[in-house]
């Protein structure tokens, strides 16, 4: 019987290993594909790019050896350089797994930088005269931050990540809408959002990813930044599970263009990303001004400007001591803010789309806020009664109101601390310090208030107007 035993749990153990070989085994075929056939060139090419000190640094990077800078390429087409090819968005993500903090830095496209050997033009063009290879180059000389690896997704990549996961939960800030009908008014990408809180599928998650045509390019860039936030949020959700992270990763990897090669890379980025808390995630945009050289529109940034970035996206300007373990829950100071009446238009709006859930009434809004004339929806959400509404200051500087009675619906599934105002108890997530949702209860009803794509209302703000919600 003993030796009965000891071959049932021999013969167990080996088929454990067996199977934990088999995934190991498919998960690094699947990582061949970042860089299976014409790919190959590419990763070869970008290689002699990475790992390199630039020439000169704008200020000096933190003292953490297991921190990894990667540069997201987005591109516009699955053929890489020439042809018209861009590179539709630049982002440097920094990942600090001893400080429990990712840093997404967007670099504008309409940059204006040096380009060897083709003088100065839009950082974009980069990319169009010497695909991942320059741009690059260009990247970590005018940033003055060594790259350690690179990710290229183009836009078909980027629809069937998003599909792999079955569409993203995403809070829509305000009305987009366009049709093109061929006119020059008209003349882009078609898209058809509403307001609130909602499942967005691959279509339509590239169409806000790329729409930037009633706002700037920095607005877009923090569109984008929100998106990669969320994408990895959903991949990585739930408990750590080996089996789907392969699953993602083979999905991630025919998507993809990228010199990662070694699974144990892969895994550990995941690892550190999957253990970030929503609050330690930096979100940050090139600091520019707007300039018209020849006729065209660029945006221009002084050697301060970039420095003065750069300092902030590292989280180097006010040194701190290395956190051994996340502190989600830390909490932040709220000031006064003051508001200006709506004279009622929020009552009116929210009545108005009443659908048998309790709700309050916003009565205040920031300085240079108001309520647009599509600014309220009634719809269902995950099958239950929702509203939404929302205020803005201009296209991309919009905030949301959401009442729904789901209980739990994905963005509040972790707030970063909790305080109390006037006897109500409100649920506060931040990001890098700053307020972007401010949640509470009436009976049944959920409630959040969520700030702008750029996070330009103030944590007094948020908190002042989620109290005047009456």
């Amino acid at each position: 019987m003993r030796k009965l035993i000891v071959g049932v749990v021999a013969g167990g153990t080996l088929l454990v290993a067996a199977g934990l070989g088999l995934v190991y085994w498919q998960a690094s075929s699947a990582l061949d594909q970042f860089h299976a056939g014409p790919k190959g060139a590419v990763v070869k090419a970008v290689r002699h790019e990475l790992n390199r000190a630039p020439r000169r640094r704008l200020v000096p990077l933190p003292p953490e050896p297991s921190a990894q800078t990667i540069l997201l390429i987005g591109s516009d087409r699955r053929r890489t350089g020439g042809d018209g090819a861009r590179s539709d968005t630049i982002v440097l993500a920094r990942i600090e797994p001893r400080r429990h903090r990712i840093a997404l830095l967007s670099v504008p496209r309409d940059l204006y930088v040096s380009i060897p050997g083709h003088g100065h033009d839009r950082i974009n063009m980069a990319f169009h005269y010497g695909g991942e290879r320059l741009l690059t180059h260009v990247v970590r000389e005018t940033l003055g931050v060594e790259i350690d690896h690179f990710v290229e997704v183009d836009f078909r990549g980027f629809k069937d990540i998003v599909g792999d996961l079955g569409g993203i939960w995403f809070p829509v800030d305000q009305r987009y809408y366009n049709r093109n009908v061929g006119t020059l008014a008209t003349n882009y990408a078609d898209i058809d959002l509403r307001p609130g809180y909602q499942r967005l599928d691959a279509d339509e998650a590239l169409a806000f990813a790329r729409y930037r045509h009633t706002d700037t390019d920095l607005v877009r860039a923090a569109r984008q930044q929100l998106l990669l936030r969320i994408v990895a949020r959903e991949a990585l959700a739930g408990a750590w599970n080996p089996l789907r992270m392969r699953r993602l990763v083979f999905a991630f990897a025919k998507a993809t263009t990228s010199d990662i090669s070694r699974l144990g890379d892969v895994l550990s980025l995941a690892r550190a990303v999957h253990d970030t808390p929503s609050g330690h995630i930096v979100r940050r945009v090139v600091s520019a001004n707007d300039v018209v050289l020849d006729g065209a529109d660029y945006l221009s940034a002084s050697r301060a400007q970039l420095r003065a970035t750069v300092t902030a996206w590292l989280g180097t300007a006010h040194p701190r001591r290395v956190a051994k373990s996340p502190t989600p829950r830390r909490s932040i100071a709220i000031a006064r803010a003051p508001l200006v009446a709506d004279g009622g238009r929020g009552a009116s709006l929210v009545a108005s789309a009443a659908n048998g859930i309790r709700t309050c009434s916003p009565t205040s809004l920031p300085p240079g806020f108001w309520w647009p004339s599509d600014a309220v929806r009634s719809y269902t959400l995950a099958g239950h009664p929702a509203i939404a509404v929302y205020a803005t200051a201009g296209s991309g500087d919009s905030a949301l109101w959401m009442y729904t009675t789901w209980k739990d619906p994905p963005t509040l599934s972790d707030p970063s601390s909790t305080i109390t105002r006037g006897g109500r108890s409100y649920d506060l997530y931040t990001a890098a310090g700053r307020v972007h949702e401010v949640a509470w209860r009436l009976g049944p009803t959920r409630v959040w208030l969520t700030n702008t794509l750029r996070d330009t209302l103030t944590n007094a703000q948020m908190i002042a107007l989620a109290r005047s919600c009456r």
